[in-house]
């Protein structure tokens, strides 16, 4: 840190003595006594710096500013954070709800008694006022954890699932995921079932049951399944929530869903009891995606896939299901041959009989078994000895505009 020297000090004080001089319209000033007597400025200037001074260690000021542009670039990016924080303690020492954790261990042990005599509902209420008192603390952890246990056994499952996302968001690696997950799969088996019997509409809220949420039943037990998968995704719960998403989308005909849940399953869980059922499944619901000869293939080519792998890794436990597989591969091979008649009917309606030709000649030698074949073969024969592409209507058009 730079000292001013002392003559200039000297200087600058010497403006404010001189200015009501000025002002007060004086010709002569002199200038201001020390210990009463008339001096001058080099006289005061000597006996300032003749004055000792406070020491500074001046290479401690040098290291401690050298902190201070990282310190304010800190301050200025967490400033809008450090504002919500400051808010919100107000607000909760307005309401005596500041942390405290002396509060909070009084109010946990009472949701504990409460919750242990039955009487859930004032449980949860006491182990909110836990929840907030000692934040990120271990105690907020039970407390969230319990609270959402208290809505469960109180038939509360929408508040109940709620508390379990907050425990899961807030403690990814909470000591309760093996008691989390089959919770959630528990509330998520209800509520499918529930909608399966019931066939809930997803926009008219429920006002009366409280045991379901307030919109969508049936995406609310979606949503419980896919919070086990993305929290939990090794754990015992995470495969049979993949398969119980994927059946529940399967029944209600979104076939696109249940196959990506079907394929995370195959793909993530390939030791997994459902193995089998997932692929025979996953297997129906992309022919069901396959919308025909003119759109993409991709399904069809998937769904072969999952046939050659049923009928090769299932082959001794398929029993009299074994011929069903092999007649749907059938099918997709029979498909396959139908969007090749499809292309060459296409160009030979366009009379790009050469393009026709190509994918008819191209049925004939890779699918020669099909029904598909024998239309190709018909109609190649025909159009044989067509031109390849169509006739120039336009041709006169080069004779008065010519090519450069």
């Amino acid at each position: 840190m730079e000292r001013y020297p002392t003559s200039l000090l000297i200087r600058f004080l010497s403006v404010f003595i001189l200015v009501p001089h000025l002002f007060l319209g004086c010709a002569s000033v002199q200038t201001p006594s020390l210990g009463g007597s008339t001096q001058k400025l080099d006289q005061i200037e000597e006996r300032l710096s003749s004055s000792p001074t406070q020491q500074v260690d001046e290479e401690r000021v040098r290291e401690v500013s050298a902190d201070f542009p990282a310190q304010e670039e800190s301050l200025s990016a967490m400033t809008a954070e450090m504002f919500g924080k400051r808010v919100k303690f107000f607000f909760m020492r307005l309401v005596n709800l500041h942390p405290n954790e002396e509060a909070a261990t009084e109010s946990f042990a009472k949701g504990v008694d409460l919750f242990d005599r039955g009487d859930f509902e004032a449980s949860a209420k006491e182990l909110w006022i836990a929840t907030i008192r000692w934040p990120d603390s271990p105690l907020q952890e039970d407390a969230i954890f319990l609270r959402a246990e208290a809505f469960f056994f109180a038939n509360r499952y929408s508040k109940a699932q709620k508390e379990y996302e907050r425990l899961l968001k807030k403690y990814d690696a909470t000591r309760y995921l093996d008691r989390v997950s089959p919770r959630l799969f528990a509330i998520g088996q209800y509520w499918d079932k529930l909608d399966q019997a019931n066939n809930y509409s997803a926009v008219v809220p429920n006002l009366h049951d409280k045991t379901r949420p307030t919109f969508s039943t049936f995406a609310e037990a979606i949503k419980a399944y896919k919070t086990i998968t993305m929290h939990d995704p090794s754990g015992l719960w995470a495969d049979h929530a993949l398969m119980a998403a994927g059946n529940a989308n399967y029944i209600r005909g979104e076939f696109v869903e249940a196959s990506h849940c079907y394929d995370d399953l195959i793909k993530f869980h390939p030791q997994s009891r459902h193995l089998q059922a997932a692929c025979e499944l996953n297997l129906a619901a992309k022919l069901h995606m396959y919308e025909g000869p003119m759109y993409d293939d991709q399904p069809l080519n998937e769904a072969d896939q999952l046939a050659e792998r049923i009928l090769s890794q299932f082959d001794s436990q398929l029993g009299p299901r074994k011929d069903e597989i092999i007649e749907t591969r059938n099918r997709i091979v029979d498909a396959r041959a139908e969007r090749d008649i499809a292309f060459a009917q296409f160009y030979e309606s366009k009379r790009q009989y050469a393009s026709a030709r190509f994918y008819y000649l191209q049925t004939m030698n890779t699918y020669p078994q099909t029904i598909a074949a024998q239309v190709a073969r018909e109609r190649y024969e025909k159009i044989l000895e067509y031109p390849a592409e169509p006739p120039d209507y336009f041709s006169w058009l080069k004779v008065i505009f010519p090519e450069k």
